[in-house]
């Protein structure tokens, strides 16, 4: 129908624009759909991968994007993921389902580009959620168990621990067992009684 999608501008034309590629695809909670978009190319001019997150567009890489996925099929998915433990590859079946049921004309597979989009997603939500877009220092300056959320079991003096727990006798003290990986850590309690 020829509807194009200008990127970097509010409503207007841009002066300058680049096509995108023939085949760009988005994903959205509705399906896969393909796209005619075109880049802003004027002075003020933006990385390419900035003027796809300026719309809520998540891209696949940042150097040539060729797909990417709206902030909503994101979240939906992460939701899903962390509810219902729905995988991705049930869930992009689903996508697919959605774009054409027959299972005759199956748009090019972007599964493992929404692999790497939902994981990618959930880092910087956890760095979001940390603060780590605040500190001088950034995401490079993250260490080994920041991003970890305290397991509210695990006995932490001041919190959840009476104030003689020390004095009680060992049979009335509660074990912590801490696991570290590379950037979360794991526990695991026992409290003999």
């Amino acid at each position: 129908m020829g509807l194009r999608v200008q990127l970097n501008h509010l409503s207007n034309r841009c002066s300058n624009p680049h096509p995108c590629h023939r085949d760009f695809r988005v994903l959205h909670t509705n399906g896969v759909h393909e796209i005619n978009l075109d880049f802003c190319g004027c002075v003020n001019e933006t990385p390419r991968h900035i003027q796809l997150l300026r719309r809520h567009l998540f891209p696949a890489t940042q150097k040539n994007p060729r797909t990417c996925a709206t902030f909503s099929l994101l979240k939906q998915f992460h939701l899903l993921n962390l509810t219902s433990k729905v995988s991705a590859y049930d869930y992009y079946r689903a996508l697919e389902r959605l774009t054409d049921n027959t299972g005759v004309n199956l748009p090019k597979s972007r599964y493992r580009v929404l692999m790497r989009m939902g994981l990618q997603w959930r880092h910087l939500k956890l760095l979001k959620r940390a603060g780590r877009g605040n500190d001088p220092t950034g995401v490079l300056g993250t260490k080994p168990g920041e991003l970890a959320i305290l397991c509210p079991t695990c006995p932490h003096p001041g919190k959840n621990l009476p104030e003689d727990w020390k004095s009680r006798p060992a049979t009335e003290q509660c074990v912590s067992f801490i696991l570290s990986g590379p950037r979360t850590y794991f526990c695991l309690d026992f409290c003999i009684r």
